[in-house]
Protein backbone atom coordinates (compact mmCIF):
# COMPACT_ATOMS: atom_id res chain seq x y z
CA UNK A 1 0.00 0.00 0.00
CA UNK A 2 2.74 2.36 0.97
CA UNK A 3 4.56 1.44 -2.13
CA UNK A 4 1.45 1.95 -4.18
CA UNK A 5 0.79 5.31 -2.59
CA UNK A 6 4.39 6.32 -3.14
CA UNK A 7 4.04 5.40 -6.82
CA UNK A 8 0.76 7.29 -7.05
CA UNK A 9 2.32 10.31 -5.34
CA UNK A 10 5.35 10.12 -7.55
CA UNK A 11 3.23 9.96 -10.69
CA UNK A 12 1.05 12.82 -9.49
CA UNK A 13 4.10 14.89 -8.64
CA UNK A 14 5.62 14.21 -12.05
CA UNK A 15 2.33 15.10 -13.77
CA UNK A 16 1.99 18.23 -11.66
CA UNK A 17 5.60 19.14 -12.30
CA UNK A 18 5.10 18.53 -16.01
CA UNK A 19 2.09 20.84 -16.03
CA UNK A 20 3.96 23.46 -14.07
CA UNK A 21 6.87 23.22 -16.46
CA UNK A 22 4.73 23.70 -19.58
CA UNK A 23 4.71 27.54 -19.30
CA UNK A 24 8.39 27.44 -18.48
CA UNK A 25 9.07 25.34 -21.56
CA UNK A 26 7.00 27.72 -23.67
CA UNK A 27 9.01 30.65 -22.31
CA UNK A 28 12.19 28.77 -23.03
CA UNK A 29 11.04 28.15 -26.61
CA UNK A 30 10.26 31.84 -27.05
CA UNK A 31 13.60 32.74 -25.57
CA UNK A 32 15.29 30.34 -27.97
CA UNK A 33 13.59 32.04 -30.92
CA UNK A 34 14.54 35.45 -29.56
CA UNK A 35 18.11 34.33 -29.14
CA UNK A 36 18.11 33.01 -32.71
CA UNK A 37 17.19 36.50 -33.99
CA UNK A 38 20.44 38.20 -33.05
CA UNK A 39 22.37 35.28 -34.50
CA UNK A 40 20.63 35.89 -37.89
CA UNK A 41 21.07 39.65 -37.47
CA UNK A 42 24.76 39.19 -36.77
CA UNK A 43 25.09 37.14 -39.95
CA UNK A 44 23.22 39.81 -41.90
CA UNK A 45 25.31 42.56 -40.32
CA UNK A 46 28.55 40.81 -41.17
CA UNK A 47 27.40 40.19 -44.73
CA UNK A 48 26.37 43.83 -45.18
CA UNK A 49 29.63 45.14 -43.71
CA UNK A 50 31.58 42.98 -46.15
CA UNK A 51 29.32 43.90 -49.09
CA UNK A 52 29.58 47.63 -48.44
CA UNK A 53 33.35 47.42 -48.18
CA UNK A 54 33.48 45.39 -51.39
CA UNK A 55 31.12 47.58 -53.42
CA UNK A 56 32.83 50.78 -52.27
CA UNK A 57 36.35 49.42 -52.84
CA UNK A 58 36.99 49.74 -49.13
CA UNK A 59 36.25 53.47 -49.06
CA UNK A 60 33.11 53.15 -46.90
CA UNK A 61 33.28 51.46 -43.51
CA UNK A 62 30.01 50.47 -41.85
CA UNK A 63 30.47 51.26 -38.16
CA UNK A 64 27.01 49.93 -37.38
CA UNK A 65 24.22 48.12 -39.17
CA UNK A 66 20.60 48.14 -38.03
CA UNK A 67 17.28 46.94 -39.39
CA UNK A 68 14.63 49.52 -40.31
CA UNK A 69 10.83 49.31 -40.36
CA UNK A 70 11.08 48.75 -44.12
CA UNK A 71 11.74 45.08 -44.99
CA UNK A 72 15.01 44.61 -46.84
CA UNK A 73 16.30 48.11 -46.06
CA UNK A 74 19.07 48.60 -43.50
CA UNK A 75 20.49 51.62 -41.73
CA UNK A 76 24.23 52.13 -42.05
CA UNK A 77 26.24 54.46 -39.85
CA UNK A 78 29.64 55.34 -41.27
CA UNK A 79 31.46 57.89 -39.15
CA UNK A 80 28.95 60.72 -38.79
CA UNK A 81 27.06 59.77 -41.92
CA UNK A 82 23.80 57.82 -41.94
CA UNK A 83 22.49 56.18 -45.10
CA UNK A 84 20.46 53.16 -46.11
CA UNK A 85 21.15 50.14 -48.28
CA UNK A 86 19.28 47.21 -49.72
CA UNK A 87 20.09 43.73 -48.46
CA UNK A 88 22.81 43.29 -51.11
CA UNK A 89 24.72 46.32 -49.84
CA UNK A 90 25.23 47.51 -53.41
CA UNK A 91 22.51 50.14 -53.68
CA UNK A 92 22.60 53.02 -51.22
CA UNK A 93 19.96 55.62 -50.44
CA UNK A 94 21.83 58.81 -49.64
CA UNK A 95 20.31 62.31 -49.31
CA UNK A 96 17.22 61.21 -51.18
CA UNK A 97 19.18 59.63 -54.02
CA UNK A 98 19.81 56.04 -55.04
CA UNK A 99 23.46 55.31 -55.73
CA UNK A 100 24.97 52.23 -57.32
CA UNK A 101 28.15 51.86 -55.27
CA UNK A 102 29.66 49.30 -57.64
CA UNK A 103 29.35 51.45 -60.74
CA UNK A 104 29.86 54.66 -58.73
CA UNK A 105 26.74 56.04 -60.39
CA UNK A 106 23.97 58.28 -59.09
CA UNK A 107 20.91 56.47 -60.44
CA UNK A 108 18.58 59.27 -59.39
CA UNK A 109 20.64 61.84 -61.27
CA UNK A 110 20.70 59.62 -64.34
CA UNK A 111 16.91 59.39 -64.22
CA UNK A 112 16.53 63.15 -63.75
CA UNK A 113 18.80 63.77 -66.72
CA UNK A 114 16.72 61.41 -68.81
CA UNK A 115 13.55 63.25 -67.82
CA UNK A 116 15.16 66.61 -68.66
CA UNK A 117 16.16 65.60 -72.17
CA UNK A 118 14.38 67.33 -75.01
CA UNK A 119 14.32 65.95 -78.52
CA UNK A 120 16.46 68.46 -80.40
CA UNK A 121 13.99 68.71 -83.27
CA UNK A 122 11.27 69.59 -80.73
CA UNK A 123 13.06 72.84 -79.88
CA UNK A 124 11.48 75.92 -81.54
CA UNK A 125 14.41 76.20 -83.92
CA UNK A 126 12.50 78.72 -86.02
CA UNK A 127 12.73 81.06 -83.03
CA UNK A 128 16.51 80.71 -82.70
CA UNK A 129 19.26 82.87 -84.19
CA UNK A 130 21.28 80.36 -86.20
CA UNK A 131 25.07 80.52 -86.53
CA UNK A 132 27.02 78.03 -88.66
CA UNK A 133 30.79 77.57 -88.43
CA UNK A 134 32.87 75.23 -90.56
CA UNK A 135 30.92 72.12 -91.49
CA UNK A 136 28.22 72.92 -88.93
CA UNK A 137 28.03 69.17 -88.18
CA UNK A 138 27.85 69.52 -84.41
CA UNK A 139 24.64 71.08 -83.10
CA UNK A 140 24.11 73.09 -79.94
CA UNK A 141 21.18 75.10 -78.60
CA UNK A 142 21.80 77.88 -76.05
CA UNK A 143 19.22 79.74 -73.95
CA UNK A 144 20.88 82.92 -72.64
CA UNK A 145 20.17 86.34 -71.14
CA UNK A 146 22.40 89.48 -71.30
CA UNK A 147 21.76 90.09 -67.59
CA UNK A 148 23.31 86.72 -66.74
CA UNK A 149 27.04 87.01 -65.83
CA UNK A 150 27.61 83.30 -66.44
CA UNK A 151 26.05 83.62 -69.90
CA UNK A 152 28.44 86.45 -70.72
CA UNK A 153 31.40 84.43 -69.48
CA UNK A 154 30.33 81.52 -71.68
CA UNK A 155 30.57 83.57 -74.88
CA UNK A 156 34.30 83.01 -75.31
CA UNK A 157 33.86 79.24 -75.12
CA UNK A 158 31.03 79.34 -77.64
CA UNK A 159 33.09 81.52 -79.98
CA UNK A 160 35.97 79.00 -79.88
CA UNK A 161 33.84 76.11 -81.17
CA UNK A 162 34.30 75.05 -84.77
CA UNK A 163 32.34 72.76 -87.11
CA UNK A 164 29.22 73.68 -85.16
CA UNK A 165 25.73 75.00 -85.69
CA UNK A 166 24.62 77.09 -82.71
CA UNK A 167 20.96 77.93 -82.18
CA UNK A 168 20.82 80.97 -79.88
CA UNK A 169 17.60 81.52 -77.98
CA UNK A 170 17.14 85.04 -76.62
CA UNK A 171 15.70 84.14 -73.24
CA UNK A 172 15.08 87.31 -71.17
CA UNK A 173 14.16 85.84 -67.80
CA UNK A 174 16.81 87.31 -65.51
CA UNK A 175 15.96 91.02 -65.72
CA UNK A 176 13.20 93.10 -67.27
CA UNK A 177 15.84 95.14 -69.10
CA UNK A 178 16.65 92.04 -71.13
CA UNK A 179 13.22 92.03 -72.78
CA UNK A 180 13.84 95.11 -74.98
CA UNK A 181 17.26 93.65 -75.86
CA UNK A 182 15.72 90.38 -77.03
CA UNK A 183 13.00 92.14 -79.00
CA UNK A 184 15.54 94.56 -80.50
CA UNK A 185 17.67 91.65 -81.74
CA UNK A 186 14.69 89.99 -83.40
CA UNK A 187 13.48 93.29 -84.85
CA UNK A 188 16.81 93.73 -86.68
CA UNK A 189 17.38 92.44 -90.23
CA UNK A 190 18.25 88.73 -90.47
CA UNK A 191 21.94 89.35 -91.13
CA UNK A 192 22.27 91.74 -88.19
CA UNK A 193 20.41 89.82 -85.49
CA UNK A 194 23.29 87.77 -84.10
CA UNK A 195 25.66 90.75 -84.09
CA UNK A 196 23.17 92.92 -82.24
CA UNK A 197 22.43 90.20 -79.70
CA UNK A 198 26.10 89.38 -79.15
CA UNK A 199 26.70 93.09 -78.62
CA UNK A 200 24.22 93.04 -75.75
CA UNK A 201 25.84 89.87 -74.41
CA UNK A 202 29.23 91.67 -74.56
CA UNK A 203 27.96 94.60 -72.51
CA UNK A 204 26.38 97.02 -74.98
CA UNK A 205 23.63 98.90 -73.18
CA UNK A 206 20.28 97.54 -74.35
CA UNK A 207 17.42 99.85 -75.29
CA UNK A 208 15.04 100.87 -72.53
CA UNK A 209 11.96 100.55 -74.72
CA UNK A 210 10.54 98.53 -77.59
CA UNK A 211 10.38 100.30 -80.91
CA UNK A 212 7.07 100.47 -82.82
CA UNK A 213 6.72 97.92 -85.57
CA UNK A 214 8.42 95.14 -83.57
CA UNK A 215 5.23 93.19 -82.84
CA UNK A 216 6.44 90.08 -84.70
CA UNK A 217 9.74 90.24 -82.83
CA UNK A 218 7.82 90.44 -79.55
CA UNK A 219 5.81 87.36 -80.52
CA UNK A 220 9.01 85.45 -81.28
CA UNK A 221 10.44 86.31 -77.86
CA UNK A 222 7.15 85.29 -76.24
CA UNK A 223 7.31 81.97 -78.09
CA UNK A 224 10.79 81.30 -76.70
CA UNK A 225 9.75 82.18 -73.15
CA UNK A 226 6.60 80.06 -73.35
CA UNK A 227 8.63 77.09 -74.55
CA UNK A 228 11.17 77.56 -71.77
CA UNK A 229 8.51 77.76 -69.10
CA UNK A 230 6.71 74.69 -70.45
CA UNK A 231 9.93 72.65 -70.40
CA UNK A 232 11.33 73.76 -67.05
CA UNK A 233 14.16 75.93 -68.36
CA UNK A 234 14.58 77.96 -65.19
CA UNK A 235 18.22 78.99 -65.40
CA UNK A 236 20.57 80.61 -67.88
CA UNK A 237 22.62 79.54 -69.56
CA UNK A 238 20.89 76.29 -70.43
CA UNK A 239 22.37 74.30 -73.29
CA UNK A 240 21.01 71.34 -75.24
CA UNK A 241 23.16 68.88 -77.17
CA UNK A 242 21.91 67.20 -80.33
CA UNK A 243 20.98 64.05 -78.38
CA UNK A 244 18.71 66.09 -76.12
CA UNK A 245 20.99 66.26 -73.10
CA UNK A 246 20.51 69.37 -71.00
CA UNK A 247 23.47 71.26 -69.55
CA UNK A 248 22.70 73.95 -66.99
CA UNK A 249 25.32 76.57 -66.18
CA UNK A 250 28.84 77.21 -67.38
CA UNK A 251 31.04 74.53 -68.88
CA UNK A 252 34.75 74.81 -69.70
CA UNK A 253 35.44 75.04 -73.42
CA UNK A 254 37.28 71.73 -73.67
CA UNK A 255 34.51 69.91 -71.80
CA UNK A 256 31.86 71.48 -74.01
CA UNK A 257 33.75 70.47 -77.15
CA UNK A 258 34.15 66.94 -75.81
CA UNK A 259 30.43 66.76 -74.99
CA UNK A 260 29.61 67.79 -78.55
CA UNK A 261 31.94 65.10 -79.86
CA UNK A 262 30.12 62.39 -77.91
CA UNK A 263 26.97 63.03 -79.92
CA UNK A 264 26.70 61.16 -83.19
CA UNK A 265 26.95 63.55 -86.08
CA UNK A 266 24.15 63.47 -88.64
Amino acid sequence: MLHSMRETYTRARETSTSRLLQPVRMLAAVAAVALAGPVFAEDTEAALRAAIARHSDGKVVANSVAATPVPGVFEIVSGKDVFYVDRTGRYAFLDGRMVDMTEKRDLTQARLEALERIRFEALPLNAAIKTVRGTGARRLAVFEDPACPVCRALQANLAALDDVTIYTFTYPVIARESIPAAVSAWCAPDTDRIHRWKGYMAGTTPPDHIDPGCEQAMETVHEIVRFGEAHGIRNTPTLFLADGRRIVGAMPGDELAAALDTVARP
